[in-house]
């Protein structure tokens, strides 16, 4: 690599860096390395050109003034931005005939985009990336991307529950499209060598709306009916899968994350309050009288919250996500859940939500200057 390539993924670097979730220096330079397995030095200087917005938003037309300086046609920079959308290195929305193309956020963005195109040497790329610290401290905005919902099955029909962590309320008002995809993070193990213990299923995540777009365009998923994906929730729920949908009241995309395999479950199991990282309106609580002490629970609990004390089931509360897999598995309905006291409403669509991290990202970096 050349030292002008080295200043392009470095401009290319501090670029992202400003989103709503950074994208670091680290030790080492394991940033530049991820980018540069990504990104080619043409493409890495048009995607500094580029701006983030929840939604790619920008035409070719919008775009090209800012990159005249690299010499590119129109065509010239249609096709690039086309293989770089297709690479997943970039957002890309299509509204009939016309794109809309923009910088797209490491998580979630590029990295979901992988789907289907991991290979060991970009994931040891990534593995260096995130086991080599940040050369500056970084302040976390405190507002989630990802939220947990209960699993249908969990909420009963006589609760009030808010339209929005209600799983299946969610899909029913969705208009779509409705898009099932394979779990980019169980591909990430399957890779490793370490395939997910929890199922043997892949096509296990959701996009829901405009999201899906580049993933219908570049068969990156596939397409489904609101039967059907509520029908593959409902395996994910049998299988003890925890629902993370976005945060928002419009639905974006669901995740369906187990703890050996989800990057965000994994990550935190072992902080002495898992809990903390979580954005969550429950709790699950068992009645002692009910309970039966067959352990189903306990083995299906993805955060490790719950364990048999003198045969009846214990949760502990600082473990527990309220996600409403042990309520929906459990053979005695010895457990349910419990509304937490403080309600998360969350953003409405995803323009509030990275409107308030921004808002925030400004708030924390003020303060430390």
């Amino acid at each position: 690599m050349t030292e002008d390539d080295v200043e392009v993924y470095r401009a290319l670097q501090q670029h992202m860096d400003q989103f709503p979730v950074r994208f670091p220096e680290r030790e080492g330079g394991a940033e530049i390395r991820l980018l540069k397995r990504l990104f080619t030095p043409k493409e890495a200087e048009i995607a500094t050109k580029l701006r983030f917005t929840p939604r790619a938003s920008e035409t070719v037309d919008d775009i090209h003034p800012r990159v005249k300086e690299l010499g590119l046609s129109k065509q010239e920079l249609e096709e690039t931005l086309d293989v770089m959308a297709q690479k997943g290195i970039i957002s890309y929305h299509r509204d009939g005939e016309t794109k809309f193309y923009g910088n797209a956020l490491w998580v979630i963005g590029i990295f979901e985009f992988q789907v289907d195109k991991l290979t060991p040497e970009l994931l040891a790329d990534m593995k260096n990336f995130y086991s080599s610290p940040p050369l500056r401290k970084i302040q976390p905005t405190g507002i989630s991307q990802m939220r947990t919902i209960p699993v249908g099955e969990s909420i009963r029909r006589e609760d009030s529950v808010a339209n929005y962590d209600n799983i299946r309320e969610l899909i029913e008002q969705s208009e779509g499209p409705f898009l099932v995809i394979d779990c980019v993070c169980r591909q990430v193990k399957d890779i490793a060598g370490n395939p997910c213990r929890a199922t043997e299923r892949r096509e296990l995540c959701f996009g829901v709306g405009p999201f899906t777009q580049a993933y219908i365009d570049f068969g990156w998923g596939r397409q489904v009916s609101k039967e059907e994906m509520l029908a593959i929730l409902e395996q994910n729920q049998d299988e003890g899968l925890v629902l993370q949908p976005s945060n928002t009241q419009n639905l974006e995309f669901v995740c369906s994350c187990c703890g050996c395999c989800c990057g965000g479950i994994e990550g935190v199991k072992a902080a002495p309050r898992p809990v903390e990282y979580f954005t969550t309106n429950f709790y699950s609580e068992v009645d002692a009288d009910l309970c039966t002490g067959c352990g189903t629970c306990v083995g299906l609990c993805q955060m490790e919250a719950i364990s048999l004390d003198d045969g009846i089931a214990t949760i502990n509360l600082d473990r527990c996500i309220g996600c409403g897999v042990c309520v929906a598995n459990c053979p005695s309905e010895a457990v349910q859940l419990v509304k937490k006291d403080k309600r998360h409403i969350p953003p409405e669509d995803f323009d509030d939500l990275y409107s308030q991290m921004a808002k925030r990202r400004k708030e924390l970096d003020k303060a430390v200057k």
